[in-house]
């Protein structure tokens, strides 16, 4: 989102470099701008993923929003890490932002610290369309804090000029075929730490239980002089695997799509022991003076008119589950609460505390 991650990601061409590397922000100022009418325009400031991922946001959300309601949003690019040290650093009184994207990686510490505001689902029109999977991996503590915007789903990215049959499950890329071949995120990059709990889970394991956890490791050794690159962004990602440097990784499945779509020979394998969920929600600032326009902005996130050329675009399965996607899309992408709720997803509760601990791990095998 990427993941984080991106997710989230993708469409044809541009869309393949749907990075989530951090840029520059946008203007931010606040509500100085004035109506046709002198009145003050509202003004909203949300964040988006840098890239094309946050150009097609633009597009499918801020645009028709802007244009229905006559308020103005200031775009932030950037990702997860720097908009929560931003959030932190507000202590939850004048945010710097007032509506945020965050994957549960962030969304869960900065719940937990009062730095979100719950929702009002009530106000939220479209709120009994949103997948009620999705729904509960934005909640936390009995309340609902975010609205899902998409979720990827994390399996195996394969180069098909190098592998003509295509891998089935996780267990696969540790294929003695492959040595040399394999690209493997770090766990402090979303996919990475999504792999990590596919190994653990998928035997059966919890992230929680020492012995699982010490087990995925043994496991992972067995890679070691095997992989060839590290990445650690999505940009780097898709280089490393367009360039043959890496011919199998775990990766986002929107990420797949597009740069198939885009020309590159590229495949995707959801794995038969399950796929890792990988969600992006948005939520709203504890403190925003905006908090009925950023509830507002949130409803229209949340339509399925808007939602749905989102999807279509990055390849990645949108919150709402009453979307008729195209033909290529439902060919392509696996949506829906009976997948959702059959998908790995990562224990955050357990795995952001034990991260640094668990990254240090992996630095000693791989280096």
């Amino acid at each position: 989102m990427m993941k984080g991650g991106v997710t989230r990601l993708a469409g044809a061409g541009a869309a393949v470099m749907l990075a989530l590397t951090a840029c520059g922000g946008v203007d931010t100022g606040g509500s100085s701008g004035t109506g046709d009418a002198g009145q003050a325009k509202q003004e909203l400031t949300v964040t988006a993923f840098a890239g094309a991922w946050g150009e097609l946001f633009k597009k499918s959300f801020v645009e028709p929003f802007e244009r229905d309601t006559g308020a103005k949003v200031n775009l932030v690019y950037g990702a997860n890490a720097e908009w929560l040290t931003k959030l932190r650093a507000s202590g939850g009184e004048n945010p710097p932002f007032d509506v945020i994207a965050f994957t549960p990686d962030a969304s869960l510490p900065a719940s937990s610290a009062g730095l979100l505001q719950p929702l009002d689902t009530a106000k939220l029109t479209h709120w009994k369309d949103i997948d009620p999977v999705l729904r509960g991996k934005s909640a936390y503590q009995g309340k609902q804090y975010g609205v899902p915007l998409t979720t990827g789903s994390t399996g195996l990215l394969y180069r098909t000029d190098k592998i003509k049959t295509p891998p089935s499950d996780w267990s696969d890329i540790f294929d003695k075929q492959y040595c040399g071949h394999i690209a493997l995120p770090p766990l402090t990059y979303n996919p990475g730490l999504e792999f990590f709990s596919a190994l653990v889970t998928s035997e059966g394991g919890k992230l929680s239980d020492p012995a699982a956890v010490d087990k995925a490791f043994a496991k992972l050794e067995t890679l070691k002089g095997c992989v060839s690159s590290f990445p650690a962004n999505a940009g780097n990602a898709a280089t490393v695997m367009e360039n043959g440097d890496a011919w199998i990784m775990p990766f986002w499945d929107g990420r797949a799509f597009a740069m198939a779509q885009a020309g590159s020979p590229i495949g995707f394998t959801y794995p038969k022991s399950g796929p890792v969920g990988a969600l992006t929600s948005y939520f709203v600032a504890s403190g925003s003076k905006n908090s009925e326009l950023a509830t507002k902005f949130l409803d229209y996130l949340s339509a399925a008119q808007n939602q749905k050329p989102f999807a279509e675009g990055t390849w990645y399965a949108a919150g709402n589950d009453a979307i008729d996607y195209s033909p290529a899309f439902e060919e392509r992408v696996k949506h829906g609460p009976e997948v959702f709720e059959k998908f790995i997803w990562v224990d955050y509760t357990v795995a952001t505390p034990k991260l640094n601990e668990w990254q240090q791990r992996w630095n000693q095998i791989f280096g």
